[in-house]
């Protein structure tokens, strides 16, 4: 008898023809901006990365300028996939920083809760395409297949064999002058770069709101566009 599999997770990605020759610029301005961002807030065993730094803003930098028009076209791109209608949404860039992630250093996992699309490219990568570097895991929190809460723990070995119907996590290999779009809302984390050398990357968070003008209804499920919004006066500035 088939078994049908539905609700996929869809993740997006591609190979950025152009990316070797703007490897070197990117590498650079991605270390300068580390050395001049706040002191380390976090364990030695995690990769720096700039949103906790005080780095957030590279999509304002004219250095990274390729990168943020690469990131702007595979996002429409990901979201046409998707089914939307782009002429009644409008998108923001609200944040982008870097990952330098050093010997041993790992991400540990999150969501990106206050943005809706989320991307990563890799800049230079050792050992490229292989799992040495650290490997973007999207993490299943809903199992929607774990007949019995907790029936894949590590506690447990009733689970005899790992597939596509049971698995808890996807893991993609680092590829330098990839790039990949996902849902911001979906936990992922990095494994830990097991090589001696550097790992650098650009994170995006990328917001969505209804366009200007739209049709009542719109506002239920997306935010009005910021041009409509009124920050706090008098209690603001206290």
């Amino acid at each position: 008898m088939p078994v049908d599999t539905w609700f996929p997770l869809a993740v997006y990605y591609n190979d950025l023809p152009d990316a070797a020759q703007h490897k070197a610029a990117l590498s650079e301005a991605i270390l300068d901006l580390e050395a001049n961002g706040s002191e380390p807030r976090n364990f030695p065993e995690m990769a720096w990365t700039g949103d906790l730094h005080g780095v957030e803003k590279v999509h304002t930098d004219p250095r990274f300028a390729w990168v943020v028009a690469q990131v702007e076209t595979h996002v429409v791109n990901y979201l046409t996939e998707l089914g939307l209608d782009l002429s009644q949404i409008d998108l923001y860039i609200q944040r982008a920083w870097p990952v330098v992630s050093r010997p041993q250093q790992e991400v540990g996992a999150h969501c990106h809760n206050t943005a809706h699309v989320s991307a990563v490219y890799y800049v230079a990568v050792p050992e490229s395409g292989t799992d040495a570097a650290g490997c973007l895991t999207f993490l299943d929190d809903a199992r929607p297949n774990e007949v019995s809460p907790g029936l894949g723990s590590e506690n447990t070995d009733i689970i005899s064999t790992w597939n596509y119907l049971n698995q808890d996590q996807a893991l993609y290999l680092p590829t330098e002058g990839r790039l990949i779009v996902f849902p911001a809302k979906q936990r992922h984390g990095v494994t830990p770069n097991h090589t001696d050398e550097l790992r650098l990357s650009l994170s995006f968070d990328i917001v969505l709101t209804a366009a200007p003008g739209q049709a009542a209804g719109a506002y239920e499920f997306l935010m009005p566009p910021p041009v409509q919004w009124q920050r706090f006066g008098q209690i603001s500035q206290r």
